[in-house]
Protein backbone atom coordinates (compact mmCIF):
# COMPACT_ATOMS: atom_id res chain seq x y z
CA UNK A 1 0.00 0.00 0.00
CA UNK A 2 1.36 3.41 -0.91
CA UNK A 3 1.52 5.92 1.61
CA UNK A 4 -0.55 8.96 1.36
CA UNK A 5 1.36 12.67 1.24
CA UNK A 6 -2.14 14.08 2.14
CA UNK A 7 -2.32 15.08 6.42
CA UNK A 8 -5.36 16.30 8.27
CA UNK A 9 -2.96 19.35 9.04
CA UNK A 10 -3.26 20.20 5.00
CA UNK A 11 -7.13 19.80 5.45
CA UNK A 12 -7.74 21.84 8.25
CA UNK A 13 -5.43 24.56 7.13
CA UNK A 14 -7.63 24.33 3.77
CA UNK A 15 -10.77 24.99 5.67
CA UNK A 16 -9.16 27.78 7.38
CA UNK A 17 -8.22 29.45 3.70
CA UNK A 18 -11.72 28.66 2.07
CA UNK A 19 -13.73 29.69 5.23
CA UNK A 20 -13.93 33.39 4.17
CA UNK A 21 -14.30 32.76 0.75
CA UNK A 22 -16.75 30.16 0.33
CA UNK A 23 -19.95 29.07 2.68
CA UNK A 24 -21.23 25.19 2.66
CA UNK A 25 -23.17 23.64 0.96
CA UNK A 26 -27.19 22.38 2.05
CA UNK A 27 -27.44 19.06 2.71
CA UNK A 28 -30.99 17.81 2.71
CA UNK A 29 -33.10 14.59 2.56
CA UNK A 30 -34.90 13.71 -0.60
CA UNK A 31 -38.28 12.32 -0.58
CA UNK A 32 -38.29 11.27 -4.03
CA UNK A 33 -35.17 8.92 -3.98
CA UNK A 34 -36.88 7.36 -0.33
CA UNK A 35 -40.11 6.56 -2.17
CA UNK A 36 -38.32 5.28 -5.21
CA UNK A 37 -35.60 3.36 -3.07
CA UNK A 38 -37.19 2.71 -0.16
CA UNK A 39 -35.09 3.92 2.69
CA UNK A 40 -33.77 7.49 3.34
CA UNK A 41 -31.15 9.51 1.50
CA UNK A 42 -29.36 12.62 2.06
CA UNK A 43 -27.98 14.87 -0.60
CA UNK A 44 -24.90 16.81 -0.23
CA UNK A 45 -25.83 20.23 -3.05
CA UNK A 46 -22.43 21.35 -4.12
CA UNK A 47 -24.01 22.66 -7.47
CA UNK A 48 -24.83 26.14 -5.23
CA UNK A 49 -21.21 26.32 -4.96
CA UNK A 50 -20.19 29.94 -7.08
CA UNK A 51 -19.47 27.79 -10.40
CA UNK A 52 -22.00 25.24 -9.82
CA UNK A 53 -19.39 22.63 -8.81
CA UNK A 54 -17.11 21.44 -6.37
CA UNK A 55 -13.79 21.43 -8.07
CA UNK A 56 -13.60 25.57 -6.86
CA UNK A 57 -12.69 24.24 -3.29
CA UNK A 58 -9.42 22.49 -4.05
CA UNK A 59 -8.50 25.17 -7.31
CA UNK A 60 -9.12 28.17 -4.98
CA UNK A 61 -7.73 26.32 -2.16
CA UNK A 62 -3.97 26.12 -4.46
CA UNK A 63 -4.29 29.74 -5.81
CA UNK A 64 -4.72 31.13 -1.95
CA UNK A 65 -1.69 29.07 -1.14
CA UNK A 66 0.35 30.56 -3.80
CA UNK A 67 -0.69 33.68 -2.89
CA UNK A 68 0.52 33.46 0.44
CA UNK A 69 3.62 32.26 -0.69
CA UNK A 70 4.11 35.40 -2.69
CA UNK A 71 3.02 34.01 -6.09
CA UNK A 72 2.06 36.66 -8.77
CA UNK A 73 2.40 34.73 -11.96
CA UNK A 74 0.17 32.98 -14.27
CA UNK A 75 -1.37 29.71 -13.75
CA UNK A 76 -2.86 26.83 -16.21
CA UNK A 77 -4.39 23.62 -15.87
CA UNK A 78 -5.96 21.48 -17.74
CA UNK A 79 -9.65 19.99 -17.48
CA UNK A 80 -12.56 18.16 -19.02
CA UNK A 81 -14.57 21.75 -17.65
CA UNK A 82 -15.45 21.80 -14.42
CA UNK A 83 -11.40 22.45 -12.92
CA UNK A 84 -11.21 24.57 -15.51
CA UNK A 85 -14.10 27.00 -14.52
CA UNK A 86 -12.80 26.54 -10.79
CA UNK A 87 -9.22 27.83 -11.74
CA UNK A 88 -10.74 30.27 -14.23
CA UNK A 89 -12.66 31.85 -11.49
CA UNK A 90 -9.99 31.67 -8.65
CA UNK A 91 -7.38 33.25 -10.81
CA UNK A 92 -9.64 36.23 -11.66
CA UNK A 93 -10.93 36.46 -7.68
CA UNK A 94 -6.79 37.32 -7.42
CA UNK A 95 -5.99 38.79 -10.79
CA UNK A 96 -3.77 36.29 -11.99
CA UNK A 97 -3.40 35.42 -15.52
CA UNK A 98 -5.40 31.97 -16.42
CA UNK A 99 -4.80 28.91 -19.20
CA UNK A 100 -7.07 26.51 -19.01
CA UNK A 101 -6.18 23.48 -21.86
CA UNK A 102 -9.37 21.83 -22.56
CA UNK A 103 -9.96 18.21 -24.88
CA UNK A 104 -10.99 19.30 -28.43
CA UNK A 105 -14.30 17.46 -27.76
CA UNK A 106 -15.23 19.52 -24.51
CA UNK A 107 -18.35 20.65 -22.95
CA UNK A 108 -18.79 23.87 -24.86
CA UNK A 109 -21.24 25.24 -22.29
CA UNK A 110 -18.74 24.83 -19.74
CA UNK A 111 -15.58 26.37 -22.05
CA UNK A 112 -17.84 29.74 -22.71
CA UNK A 113 -18.03 29.88 -18.95
CA UNK A 114 -14.20 29.35 -18.56
CA UNK A 115 -13.66 32.27 -21.01
CA UNK A 116 -16.02 34.06 -19.69
CA UNK A 117 -14.28 34.21 -16.58
CA UNK A 118 -11.18 35.72 -18.22
CA UNK A 119 -9.21 32.68 -18.98
CA UNK A 120 -7.32 31.74 -21.96
CA UNK A 121 -8.61 28.50 -24.02
CA UNK A 122 -6.19 25.56 -25.88
CA UNK A 123 -8.33 23.00 -27.42
CA UNK A 124 -6.00 20.17 -27.03
CA UNK A 125 -6.34 16.17 -28.08
CA UNK A 126 -9.37 14.11 -27.69
CA UNK A 127 -9.25 13.70 -24.15
CA UNK A 128 -8.15 14.97 -20.57
CA UNK A 129 -4.58 13.00 -20.75
CA UNK A 130 -4.06 14.55 -23.96
CA UNK A 131 -4.83 17.76 -22.42
CA UNK A 132 -2.78 17.51 -19.22
CA UNK A 133 0.28 16.59 -21.14
CA UNK A 134 -0.42 19.73 -23.78
CA UNK A 135 -0.64 22.19 -20.44
CA UNK A 136 2.43 20.54 -19.08
CA UNK A 137 4.40 21.29 -22.34
CA UNK A 138 2.89 25.21 -22.05
CA UNK A 139 4.09 25.39 -18.43
CA UNK A 140 7.61 24.51 -18.97
CA UNK A 141 7.38 26.61 -22.03
CA UNK A 142 6.12 29.86 -20.56
CA UNK A 143 6.85 29.04 -16.57
CA UNK A 144 3.40 28.68 -15.38
CA UNK A 145 2.46 26.98 -12.56
CA UNK A 146 0.68 24.42 -12.98
CA UNK A 147 -2.60 23.52 -10.98
CA UNK A 148 -3.42 19.58 -11.48
CA UNK A 149 -7.20 18.47 -10.79
CA UNK A 150 -6.05 16.05 -8.29
CA UNK A 151 -2.68 15.35 -8.52
CA UNK A 152 -2.03 18.15 -5.81
CA UNK A 153 -1.96 17.81 -2.01
CA UNK A 154 -3.44 21.41 -1.81
CA UNK A 155 -6.60 20.74 -4.69
CA UNK A 156 -7.54 17.52 -2.39
CA UNK A 157 -6.97 19.00 1.15
CA UNK A 158 -9.40 21.45 -0.40
CA UNK A 159 -12.11 19.05 -1.80
CA UNK A 160 -11.54 17.08 1.56
CA UNK A 161 -13.41 20.01 3.09
CA UNK A 162 -16.67 18.65 1.94
CA UNK A 163 -16.27 15.92 4.28
CA UNK A 164 -15.31 18.22 7.26
CA UNK A 165 -18.21 19.91 6.14
CA UNK A 166 -20.52 16.93 6.83
CA UNK A 167 -19.03 16.52 10.04
CA UNK A 168 -20.68 19.52 11.14
CA UNK A 169 -24.16 19.69 9.52
CA UNK A 170 -26.99 18.43 11.92
CA UNK A 171 -28.62 15.33 9.63
CA UNK A 172 -26.87 12.28 11.15
CA UNK A 173 -25.29 9.81 8.14
CA UNK A 174 -23.89 6.45 8.43
CA UNK A 175 -22.32 6.43 4.84
CA UNK A 176 -21.17 8.66 2.06
CA UNK A 177 -21.07 7.84 -1.29
CA UNK A 178 -18.55 9.94 -3.75
CA UNK A 179 -17.79 9.89 -7.83
CA UNK A 180 -14.65 9.08 -8.53
CA UNK A 181 -12.46 10.82 -11.51
CA UNK A 182 -9.00 11.05 -10.88
CA UNK A 183 -9.72 10.65 -7.04
CA UNK A 184 -9.41 13.79 -5.67
CA UNK A 185 -12.62 14.68 -4.11
CA UNK A 186 -13.21 10.76 -2.91
CA UNK A 187 -9.50 10.70 -1.46
CA UNK A 188 -10.11 14.06 0.45
CA UNK A 189 -13.78 13.42 1.81
CA UNK A 190 -12.44 10.02 2.59
CA UNK A 191 -9.29 11.28 4.60
CA UNK A 192 -11.80 13.97 6.86
CA UNK A 193 -14.72 11.09 7.79
CA UNK A 194 -12.27 8.37 8.30
CA UNK A 195 -10.06 11.01 10.61
CA UNK A 196 -12.76 12.04 12.72
CA UNK A 197 -15.34 9.18 12.50
CA UNK A 198 -14.27 5.77 11.37
CA UNK A 199 -17.33 4.10 11.50
CA UNK A 200 -18.79 5.70 8.69
CA UNK A 201 -18.32 4.20 5.30
CA UNK A 202 -17.10 5.92 2.60
CA UNK A 203 -17.91 4.56 -0.98
CA UNK A 204 -16.64 5.30 -4.42
CA UNK A 205 -18.87 5.63 -7.59
CA UNK A 206 -17.03 4.50 -11.04
CA UNK A 207 -18.01 4.32 -14.93
CA UNK A 208 -17.46 1.30 -16.34
CA UNK A 209 -16.05 3.06 -19.38
CA UNK A 210 -13.61 4.90 -17.24
CA UNK A 211 -12.66 2.54 -14.09
CA UNK A 212 -9.06 3.21 -13.93
CA UNK A 213 -9.55 4.10 -10.28
CA UNK A 214 -11.32 0.31 -9.81
CA UNK A 215 -8.07 -1.47 -11.88
CA UNK A 216 -5.82 0.00 -10.10
CA UNK A 217 -7.00 -0.56 -7.10
CA UNK A 218 -6.72 -4.61 -7.93
CA UNK A 219 -3.48 -3.91 -9.68
CA UNK A 220 -2.13 -2.17 -6.59
CA UNK A 221 -0.74 0.26 -8.88
CA UNK A 222 -1.80 2.94 -10.69
CA UNK A 223 -2.96 1.55 -14.28
CA UNK A 224 -3.65 3.59 -17.43
CA UNK A 225 -6.75 2.84 -19.38
CA UNK A 226 -6.41 3.17 -23.29
CA UNK A 227 -9.14 5.64 -23.84
CA UNK A 228 -12.82 6.29 -21.88
CA UNK A 229 -16.62 6.05 -22.73
CA UNK A 230 -18.81 8.30 -21.03
CA UNK A 231 -21.10 10.67 -20.75
CA UNK A 232 -19.89 11.54 -17.43
CA UNK A 233 -16.52 13.84 -18.72
CA UNK A 234 -15.73 14.82 -15.26
CA UNK A 235 -15.28 11.45 -14.12
CA UNK A 236 -12.97 10.34 -17.13
CA UNK A 237 -9.18 10.82 -16.49
CA UNK A 238 -7.38 7.67 -17.81
CA UNK A 239 -5.77 7.10 -14.97
CA UNK A 240 -5.76 8.56 -10.97
CA UNK A 241 -2.60 9.25 -9.40
CA UNK A 242 -0.29 7.43 -6.99
CA UNK A 243 -1.28 9.93 -4.12
CA UNK A 244 -5.14 9.63 -4.79
CA UNK A 245 -4.52 5.76 -4.95
CA UNK A 246 -3.06 5.39 -1.64
CA UNK A 247 -6.01 7.94 -0.06
CA UNK A 248 -8.25 5.34 -1.57
CA UNK A 249 -6.44 2.31 -0.56
CA UNK A 250 -6.36 3.17 2.79
CA UNK A 251 -9.87 5.06 3.50
CA UNK A 252 -12.19 4.08 0.87
CA UNK A 253 -14.48 1.01 1.75
CA UNK A 254 -15.74 0.17 -1.59
CA UNK A 255 -15.77 1.12 -5.03
CA UNK A 256 -19.68 0.35 -6.94
CA UNK A 257 -19.82 0.30 -10.67
CA UNK A 258 -22.53 1.79 -13.19
CA UNK A 259 -22.89 2.81 -16.61
CA UNK A 260 -24.40 5.90 -18.51
CA UNK A 261 -27.85 4.87 -18.13
CA UNK A 262 -27.87 4.66 -14.36
CA UNK A 263 -26.79 8.11 -14.46
CA UNK A 264 -29.80 9.13 -17.21
CA UNK A 265 -32.22 7.38 -14.49
CA UNK A 266 -31.00 9.48 -11.81
CA UNK A 267 -30.74 12.81 -13.42
CA UNK A 268 -34.11 12.30 -14.24
CA UNK A 269 -35.34 11.57 -10.45
CA UNK A 270 -33.26 14.91 -9.89
CA UNK A 271 -34.67 16.91 -12.39
CA UNK A 272 -38.65 15.72 -11.78
CA UNK A 273 -38.78 14.63 -8.73
CA UNK A 274 -36.74 17.06 -6.91
CA UNK A 275 -35.95 20.11 -9.72
CA UNK A 276 -32.40 19.89 -9.12
CA UNK A 277 -30.16 20.19 -12.18
CA UNK A 278 -27.55 17.76 -12.50
CA UNK A 279 -24.45 17.24 -14.56
CA UNK A 280 -23.84 13.12 -14.73
CA UNK A 281 -20.99 13.35 -12.92
CA UNK A 282 -22.60 14.82 -10.37
CA UNK A 283 -25.43 12.09 -10.43
CA UNK A 284 -23.29 9.22 -10.04
CA UNK A 285 -23.78 8.53 -6.44
CA UNK A 286 -27.39 8.17 -6.48
CA UNK A 287 -27.32 6.61 -9.61
CA UNK A 288 -25.07 3.99 -7.56
CA UNK A 289 -27.81 3.85 -4.96
CA UNK A 290 -30.34 3.42 -7.45
CA UNK A 291 -29.01 0.61 -9.31
CA UNK A 292 -27.38 -1.21 -6.29
CA UNK A 293 -29.93 -0.16 -3.47
CA UNK A 294 -30.01 1.93 -0.96
CA UNK A 295 -28.99 -0.79 1.74
CA UNK A 296 -25.80 -1.52 0.13
CA UNK A 297 -24.61 1.74 1.61
CA UNK A 298 -26.58 2.04 4.93
CA UNK A 299 -29.44 3.08 6.84
CA UNK A 300 -28.94 7.20 5.85
CA UNK A 301 -26.22 6.99 3.55
CA UNK A 302 -25.13 11.11 1.98
CA UNK A 303 -25.16 11.08 -2.04
CA UNK A 304 -23.09 13.70 -2.83
CA UNK A 305 -24.14 15.74 -6.02
CA UNK A 306 -20.67 16.95 -7.08
CA UNK A 307 -21.92 19.58 -9.43
CA UNK A 308 -24.79 21.18 -11.98
CA UNK A 309 -23.19 21.52 -15.18
CA UNK A 310 -25.33 19.84 -17.66
CA UNK A 311 -24.90 20.03 -21.52
CA UNK A 312 -27.56 20.83 -23.67
CA UNK A 313 -27.71 17.05 -25.31
CA UNK A 314 -27.59 15.25 -21.80
CA UNK A 315 -30.46 17.38 -20.47
CA UNK A 316 -32.56 17.05 -23.39
CA UNK A 317 -31.82 13.13 -23.25
CA UNK A 318 -33.18 13.12 -19.46
CA UNK A 319 -36.37 15.42 -20.27
CA UNK A 320 -37.04 12.54 -22.92
CA UNK A 321 -35.93 9.84 -20.84
CA UNK A 322 -39.47 7.29 -20.51
CA UNK A 323 -39.33 5.61 -17.40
Amino acid sequence: MLEPDVRLSDVLAAQARLAPYLVPTPLQPSPAAREALGGEVLLKLEMFQPIRVFKIRGALNRILHLRQDGHSGGVITASAGNHGMAVAYAAERFALPATVCVPEGANQAKVRAIRRLGARIVAAGEDYQAASEHADRIARDEGLTYVHAYDDVDVVSGQATLGMELLVQPQPFDAVVVPIGGGGLIGGVALAIKRHRPEVRVYGVAMSGADSMVRSLAAGRVVSLPEVRTIADGLAPRRPSERTLSLVQRYVDDIFVIDDEDLYRALHLLLFEEHLIVEPSGGAALAALMRHGVRRFGQRPVAVLSGGFCADDVLRRVVQLDT
